[in-house]
């Protein structure tokens, strides 16, 4: 029995780093695979876009409360009286900047997308929505024609 533990030991001083370096791995491919921070349900984030509740008119803005956030993606911003002191300009590629996401995820309200190219904001809104924030729309501009 001495003899066999021996031998363990002696095997467990000579490949200590690699069998550390593996029950590591394992122990991320766990985490991996149990968090639900690192899973990707495609149905559940398509859900509001087939359904349009990530869709917010002008006319809704104005019965929430004070606490919007409308970020504006590009150079035009939306002519909205009541948000215009709370408008935040920003370029598409910024919004994942650690000071942009702290902004948005401070905003105790909703915070609304709007770019004059509607793709630029259903992809911002996605992003951020995998990311795990809420309350994030989509603002329709209903000044332009759109198709039925």
């Amino acid at each position: 029995m001495k003899l066999q533990n021996g031998n363990q030991m002696k095997f467990l001083r000579q490949y200590w780093l690699v069998l550390s370096i593996i029950l590591l791995a394992v122990i991320l491919v766990l985490i991996r695979t149990y968090s639900h921070n690192f899973r990707y349900d495609a149905v559940r984030w398509a859900k509001p876009s087939v359904h349009g509740s990530n869709i917010i008119s002008e006319d809704q803005i104005a019965a929430m409360n004070s606490n919007v956030l409308l970020i504006s993606l590009g150079n035009e911003a939306p002519a909205i009286e009541q948000l215009q002191d709370k408008i935040l300009k920003l370029n598409p590629e910024s919004i994942l900047e650690k000071t942009n996401l702290s902004l948005i995820r401070k905003n105790k309200g909703p915070v609304i997308l709007y770019s004059e190219d509607a793709s630029v904001s259903a992809r911002v809104w996605m992003v951020l929505s995998e990311m795990g924030i809420r309350n994030i729309f989509i603002l329709r501009d209903d000044n332009k024609n759109e198709l039925p």
